[in-house]
């Protein structure tokens, strides 16, 4: 989850005056920028939900593109087809990235298949509602659109999701079966995180550049939670209102801190 503690006409100011805390957050603040004026570009353009979709497409495809460029340089990683230990966490969207998830949905399944899903949903957001992804860990509750441990939505898949590379997948599956005392031995330096922390920063980046520009232009620059923000697209897309949603009917997905930790509403 990303801390929004900047606004965007204060994007450069911070850089200069607090740099500790775009490390901390694991933010740069070039792809942020660069993310930003394009996103700004774009919205001139149109602001409907259609190019919004545009807009999530520009912004996945321009982070893609600059992690193939680092990918070389960066330590090799464990990830594969098939392996799904970190898909048990909530994740961070935007509006945008929503609706790329929801059009790629309603394109590559027929009504009775996303009757389906919609319930199935409607079933798992309650199930991690007001959890935070330590939480979920500890529960095991696997992302709703995780099946025999391969992403559904993958071409479509967030950008918090993109970002997200490990150096081995022990590591990994530790967290997820022993999460407590994996990161006992991290918080005591007694084991060394793997987590690719390139990637992170410039996925991270181009998420915040994305919810600034929204912001700046008067529009959704929330962050929601993927799960319970997705129940609420697919009862709107039921009831044929999806061009009438407002943010204060995405209020439950939105991602509070509370006690350290970044957790939705419950139901």
């Amino acid at each position: 989850m990303l801390p929004k503690t900047w606004g965007s006409r204060r994007l450069k100011g911070s850089v200069k005056s607090n740099p500790q805390k775009w490390i901390k957050n694991l933010i740069e603040p070039a792809t942020l920028e660069a993310i930003f004026c394009d996103s700004k570009a774009q919205l001139t353009r149109g602001k409907d939900q259609s190019h919004l979709v545009e807009i999530a497409n520009t912004v996945i495809n321009e982070t893609d593109a600059l992690w193939a460029d680092l990918e070389s340089e960066q330590p090799n990683y464990a990830c594969h087809k098939g392996c799904s230990w970190c898909c048990h966490q909530n994740v961070s969207v935007t509006w945008p990235e929503l609706l790329k998830v929801l059009s790629y949905i309603l394109k590559m399944k027929n009504a009775k298949s996303i009757l389906s899903l919609a319930k199935r949903i409607k079933i798992h957001s309650q199930k991690v509602a007001g959890k935070s992804s330590n939480r979920r860990f500890d529960k095991k509750l696997a992302c709703v659109f995780l099946k025999d441990n391969r992403c559904t939505i993958h071409s479509a898949r967030p950008l918090q999701c993109r970002g997200g590379f490990s150096e081995e997948e022990q590591y990994c599956r530790d967290l997820l079966e022993n999460r407590t005392a994996t990161q006992s031995k991290i918080r005591n330096r007694t084991r060394i995180g793997k987590y690719l922390v390139a990637p992170k920063m410039i996925y991270n980046s181009a998420q915040l550049g994305l919810s600034q520009a929204l912001d700046d232009e008067n529009l959704d620059g929330n962050i929601y939670e993927l799960t319970a923000a997705m129940k609420i697209l697919m009862e709107h897309v039921k009831n044929k209102s999806l061009n009438e949603i407002t943010p204060d009917d995405l209020a439950p997905a939105l991602l509070r801190k509370s006690k350290g930790e970044y957790v939705t509403r419950n139901f």
